[in-house]
C-alpha cells in the first residue's frame, strides 16, 4: 500500500522543476558571484542561467550540477554536458535543510522564513530556526538520518540541500521533481572556505548581494583577528580526544588545524599541511603534546572529574592538573543541539575569537566567550 502510495506521490510530482509559477515575474539575471576560498563549489553564469556545481557532493562522489533559471525565465537549451541537470528556478520558496550549518546562513541574509523542514529538529540550536520548527512552520524530513521519501514528496519543497553523504533516497526525490543538492562544506579545506558557501545559499535565494556583504564582515574579522595572533609567540596547545581507543589529531591543513594556527597555537601536528586528522595511540600524544597546559576538546565533561573518569589517563595531562580543559559546548540549545556545529561553523571569525583569548589573553581583554567553556 505505501509503494502504491508513494508511486502516485511520485507520478504527480514529476513534471518540469522549472515550470514557472503563476505569479513569478521575470526577473534581471543576478550579478556574478566570486566565490575566494571555497574549492568544493562553483557558481558560474551562462546565457540566461547560473550553474551551481558541487565537485564532490559527498567523500568520493562524482561532480553535480544543478541550473539555476532566474523566476519566470524559459527554460534554455542546455549543452550535452547538463543534460540530466535538475533545473532549479530561483529564488526559491522552500528549502528542506539537511545540515544546521545551512540554517544561520538562511537566518543571516533574512532568508529563514523559506526554511521549511530539517533532518532532525533536535539538533537545531539556533534561535531563528528553532522558532520556526516551535511554531509549527517546519517539518522533520530524516528521523534517525533516514530521509522520510514519501513525506518530502507530498510536501514538494523547491530544493533539499544534503548533509554531504549519499543517501538512497535522492534518486527517487530527484525523479519526483524535488531537486538534491549536494551540501558538502565540510569538505573544504580552511574555515573561511566553509563560511562562504553562504554564497551559495545567496544564489538559491536571490540574496546574493546580502550573502555577499555578511561574509565580506565575517573574513574581516577573521584576517583581522589572525593578524593580531601572528604578532605573539605561538602557545602550545593539545587539540582533540579519544574516541573509540584512538586519537585523531587534527592536522595543520585541516579546518580546526587552519583555527588554531591562526590563533597562534602550536602542536605536535601544526606543520602537518595534510588535511583532515592523524590517528594516534594515547602514549603517542601524551609524548607530543601531553605539556602543553591548554587542551582544545569536546568533551562533553562538566568537571575535571569528569575528564579523569572518562579515561583516568587524562589525569597525567598538564592541561587536566593545571585546570585548563577547554570544551566547546558553552552554548547548547534547548533540545541538546550544539552550535559550535552550526553558527561557529559559519562564523569561524567567533571561534577564532574565542581562541585568541584563551590563548592570548592579553590580545583580547574583555571578551566574552561564545563557544568555549572552561571545565571547572
Amino acid at each position: 500500500m505505501l509503494l502504491g502510495v508513494l508511486a502516485l506521490l511520485v507520478a504527480a510530482c514529476a513534471a518540469p522543476a522549472a515550470a514557472p509559477a503563476p505569479d513569478c515575474p521575470p526577473t534581471p539575471a543576478p550579478a556574478p558571484v566570486e566565490l575566494r576560498y571555497a574549492t568544493n563549489v562553483s557558481l558560474r553564469d551562462a546565457d540566461g542561467y547560473r550553474v551551481l556545481t558541487v565537485e564532490q557532493p559527498y567523500p568520493g562522489g562524482a561532480p553535480q550540477s544543478t541550473v539555476l533559471l532566474p523566476c519566470g525565465a524559459p527554460e534554455p537549451a542546455l549543452p550535452p554536458e547538463l543534460a540530466g541537470a535538475a533545473v532549479l528556478q530561483v529564488p526559491v520558496r522552500s528549502v528542506y535543510a539537511a545540515s544546521t550549518t545551512q540554517l544561520p546562513m538562511l537566518a543571516d541574509i533574512g532568508a529563514i522564513d523559506v526554511l521549511t523542514g530539517v533532518g532532525t529538529p533536535d539538533y537545531v540550536s539556533g534561535p531563528q530556526a528553532r522558532a520556526r520548527i516551535d511554531a509549527g512552520a517546519v517539518q522533520e524530513f530524516a528521523s534517525g538520518g533516514l530521509v522520510d521519501v514519501e513525506r518530502v514528496v507530498a510536501a514538494a519543497p523547491d530544493v533539499l540541500l544534503s548533509q554531504g553523504t549519499d543517501d538512497p533516497a535522492f534518486p527517487t526525490l530527484r525523479q519526483a521533481g524535488v531537486p538534491v543538492v549536494g551540501w558538502a562544506d565540510y569538505l573544504e579545506g580552511g574555515p573561511l572556505a566553509q563560511a562562504e558557501w553562504i554564497k551559495v545559499v545567496g544564489a538559491l535565494t536571490g540574496r546574493e548581494a546580502e550573502a555577499g556583504r555578511v561574509f565580506a564582515a565575517i573574513e574581516a574579522r577573521y584576517r583581522e583577528l589572525a593578524a593580531r595572533a601572528a604578532g605573539v609567540p605561538p602557545v602550545p596547545v593539545l587539540a582533540g580526544q579519544l574516541y573509540e581507543g584512538g586519537w585523531r589529531v587534527p592536522t595543520g591543513g585541516s579546518t580546526t588545524g587552519t583555527l588554531l594556527r591562526d590563533a597562534g597555537a602550536t602542536w605536535s601536528e601544526a606543520d602537518n599541511p595534510a588535511a583532515g586528522g592523524l590517528p594516534k595511540d594515547f602514549e603517542s600524544v601524551y609524548v607530543a603534546d601531553g605539556a602543553a597546559r591548554i587542551w582544545i576538546t569536546d568533551g562533553p565533561w562538566p568537571t575535571r572529574a569528569d575528564v579523569v573518569a572518562a579515561d583516568p589517563r587524562y589525569g597525567a595531562l598538564a592541561a587536566v592538573r593545571e585546570g585548563q580543559v577547554w570544551n566547546r559546548d558553552r552554548r547548547i540549545g534547548p533540545t541538546g543541539g550544539n552550535e559550535v556545529y552550526e553558527r561557529g561553523v559559519t562564523h569561524p571569525d567567533e571561534l577564532l575569537a574565542d581562541l585568541v583569548a584563551v590563548l592570548h589573553p592579553d590580545l583580547l581583554p574583555g571578551h566574552e566567550l561564545v563557544y568555549l567553556r572552561r571545565v571547572s
